[in-house]
């Protein structure tokens, strides 16, 4: 490590050293000898280059007794203590070296070392964690992305795999509510008077995400993972109105389930396949349990072209509502495309078929969305940018006794802006912000909703 600088004040440290062990010939292996502590440092570093951790690990030892916050010293320490393949103890004592540093430079090593020390005593998601500070600390862009490349080759070798997510929302209309407060339908001379709880209330959305995953078996050409996610989103409204608070609308999600991939005759094609069981809570009590099956398949045409598509079935089954139990049917097809410039485009296609015997349950959607982000950074952040339109149908629906001539028919355009600020990160974990918009049009004017957000998040740049 990089030093300490000059000491105003000379300390002497009495260390029993081999000092011919390191080329100072004609002293006892067990003579007294008298060192500064620029010395001591410089002998300390000798030794450990010899190959003497034992005689590197004593002359530590004194400088510490001189400064028990001296960095230089604990990375002596556990560079000896790994020569001697005590790993744990080692990883501690670069642990110390970190949080005693004096420099970006001196942290960046510190974290490094503690990183290779987990790895090397087979604690693969604390060197991740290390590597992940060490991140932080890089003293140049090309150390900053051998340290990404190293994170990344460790977590390929680690069965166990951890990701979160938080995003906190301010919205104009958190409850998906209407912009008028009266209710016409077409086709019907009736007209409606909303509550205040079904109009359009403003608020603020909180959405964390915690998801967890286990490489049950891998090889050349596949891999299983068991899989376990919760996710939490919490809703506060602004001016709460009788007979909704935000308790109603908040949400939880939790799900467990396999992944199994499989290479296909080429390294270009890889399948996925998934089996998910879950619950869902909606208002604090449980809304349904439900049973997923998918498949997609991901196929890199050539260096820049990758073409997706897969399709899934969901059976849910609701805990009062009688009747509302629901398949779903739902499948993609999706493009994405690499400029010279570095930028991507992005197409995808979804679509979802709900069948139910409920009441205003059974629909089918198509959904297409584009996307475009640059190649460059603008000012301190990247950009990109998302454009939808959505189709949704009922066959049939009803507004209390009154049957929709025709059924529900939903139109809605949506789009939005996010902003990724890499230099902004912190352990690789990098904030976002992003500006969204959608309008929906409806034959009742209960789903004309119009909804501008502004959402703050949290996630991994790696």
């Amino acid at each position: 490590m990089p030093g300490t600088g000059p000491r105003k004040i000379r300390q002497v440290l009495r260390a029993t050293a081999v000092i011919s062990a390191i080329g100072l010939g004609g002293v006892s292996s067990a003579t007294p000898v008298n060192l500064s502590l620029a010395q001591a440092d410089a002998l300390a570093a000798q030794a450990l280059g010899a190959g003497q951790p034992r005689l590197a690990y004593d002359l530590s030892k004194g400088l510490l007794e001189a400064d028990r916050r001296n960095p230089r010293a604990h990375y002596y320490q556990a560079l000896a203590l790994a020569q001697a393949k005590a790993y744990g103890a080692a990883e501690k004592k670069a642990a110390l070296a970190y949080w005693h540093a004096k420099s970006d430079e001196q942290r960046f090593q510190a974290a490094n070392l503690a990183a290779e020390l987990s790895f090397a005593d087979a604690r693969l998601t604390g060197s991740q964690f290390w590597l992940r500070r060490a991140v932080d600390h890089a003293p140049s862009d090309v150390a900053r992305a051998q340290t990404i490349s190293a994170f990344q080759n460790v977590r390929a070798r680690n069965p166990l795999r951890f990701d979160f997510r938080f995003s906190a929302t301010p919205s104009d209309n958190v409850n998906n509510g209407a912009n008028s407060p009266l209710n016409v339908i077409d086709g019907v001379p009736v007209v409606g008077t909303l509550s205040p709880s079904a109009q359009a209330l403003s608020g603020f959305i909180t959405t964390a995400q915690v998801s967890a995953s286990y490489r049950l078996a891998k090889s050349d050409t596949q891999e299983t993972r068991a899989r376990a996610r919760v996710n939490a989103r919490r809703v506060d409204i602004s001016d709460p109105v009788p007979g909704l608070s935000g308790d109603d609308l908040s949400s939880t999600v939790l799900e467990l389930g396999l992944t199994h991939y499989l290479r296909g005759k080429t390294a270009a094609v890889t399948w996925k396949f998934d089996l998910d069981g879950g619950r869902v809570w909606y208002a604090g009590d449980p809304l349904y349990d439900f049973a997923r099956v998918g498949a997609a398949r991901h196929h890199r045409l050539n260096d820049r072209l990758l073409l997706s598509f897969g399709a899934a079935f969901e059976d849910q089954h609701y805990e009062a509502t009688r009747g509302a139990d629901s398949t779903v049917a739902s499948g993609f097809a999706g493009l994405g495309l690499t400029l010279e410039s570095g930028a991507q485009i992005g197409f995808q296609v979804q679509y979802r078929d709900t069948d139910s015997n409920g009441i205003n349950r059974a629909s089918d959607q198509w959904t297409g969305i584009a996307s475009y982000q640059l190649g460059r950074d603008i000012g301190p952040a990247s950009l990109e940018f998302s454009l939808g339109i959505s189709q949704l149908d009922y066959s049939s629906y009803q507004v209390g006794f009154i049957a929709v001539p025709g059924g529900r028919d939903d139109r809605s355009v949506f789009g939005g802006v996010t902003a990724t600020f890499t230099d902004w990160g912190y352990m690789g974990f990098v904030p976002t912000l992003t500006v969204t918009s959608e309008r929906s049009d409806s034959n009742i004017s209960r789903f004309d909703v119009e909804e501008t957000s502004i959402t703050l998040g949290i996630r991994s740049e790696f």
